[in-house]
């Protein structure tokens, strides 16, 4: 186990529902990077809900030290985390369950990479983020050289070298990280797969104020989670998440020249909260959805 030292820069965190012999504790690096530390001894599983609200994506590589966890989400998407193995995931918001091992000592440490963060470092990736949910990238053994850092982190007090030795493990993972591959097109589409497709477009656009999935737009047109990615990509020569995204800046664009509030815009295009509408608009716009008058 790594134990931290007295004053450390670490800012312990309440535990719900959890012993007193469970610990947590994180360290703010810089605006969107974060390292948390948990240290659980449990006499029995625990299974805990839990729920993240649309905050902006982040980038997690979660380190196991000892034991194992794993987390459910409600989607079906499933993340294991255990002792010896690394794992990189993206999360943005939704619910599912936290799985404790009983009878067990767990300890993790975690580096949080905000979007704007990812955006600085892994262009490409931070690019092809999904809107919504827990998307696993990558489980595997640590490498010596995260082990290194981790064990370097924990001990550091000097704030250099701890923002060092963050994206340190960022670069790390980043390297190993597989390459994003475009959906294949398919050589060819049926008249009714076109439909279907077509279909699913007019749904996006008709619910842009709702917190869409892929999940659910296959289901209401009929098709497989890889062919409806194959079949967007082939009718509209764009990804789903990407073609979303423009259609809602689109109609947020034009709300705002209407006269509409900025936070109603927002939620009117599916962002429950202001700031990240903001945040998104400047992204693809350039500038503020407040000046959109001065930019029409």
């Amino acid at each position: 186990m790594f134990m931290l030292p007295a004053a450390s820069g670490w800012t312990p965190r309440q535990l719900d529902g959890l012993p007193d012999n469970c610990h947590f504790r994180q360290r703010q690096i810089d605006h969107g990077l974060v390292l948390a530390h948990s240290d659980y001894h449990l006499p029995r599983p625990v299974v805990q809900q839990a729920t993240r609200s649309d905050e902006g994506a982040a980038l997690i590589i979660t380190i196991g030290l000892q034991g194992a966890s794993g987390y459910d989400m409600n989607d079906g998407t499933r993340l294991r985390f255990e002792a010896g193995h690394t794992t990189v995931s993206v999360l943005r918001h939704g619910s599912g369950e936290r799985r404790l091992d009983g009878g067990k000592h767990i300890e993790q440490l975690r580096v949080w990479v905000g979007e704007a963060m990812l955006a600085r470092y892994a262009p490409a990736l931070a690019a092809r983020l999904p809107p919504e949910g827990v998307t696993p990238l990558m489980h595997a053994a640590t490498t010596p050289a995260v082990a290194a850092q981790a064990a370097a982190l924990l001990r550091a007090s000097d704030p250099l070298a701890v923002h060092i030795g963050a994206l340190s493990v960022l670069g790390e993972q980043l390297r190993l990280l597989p390459l994003p591959q475009e959906e294949a097109k398919p050589a060819r589409a049926s008249a009714v797969q076109i439909a279907a497709i077509e279909r699913a477009h007019g749904l996006m656009q008709d619910q842009l104020a709702q917190e869409l999935t892929l999940e659910y737009l296959c289901l209401q047109v009929g098709l497989s989670l890889f062919k409806f990615k194959q079949l967007w990509r082939y009718r509209y020569h764009d990804s789903p998440w990407r073609t979303l995204l423009a259609l809602r800046m689109q109609r947020a664009h034009a709300l705002l020249e209407s006269g509409c509030q900025v936070a109603q815009a927002g939620w009117q295009v599916g962002y429950r909260h202001p700031p990240n509408f903001s945040a998104a608009f400047v992204r693809y716009f350039g500038y503020a959805p407040k000046s959109v008058g001065r930019h029409a």
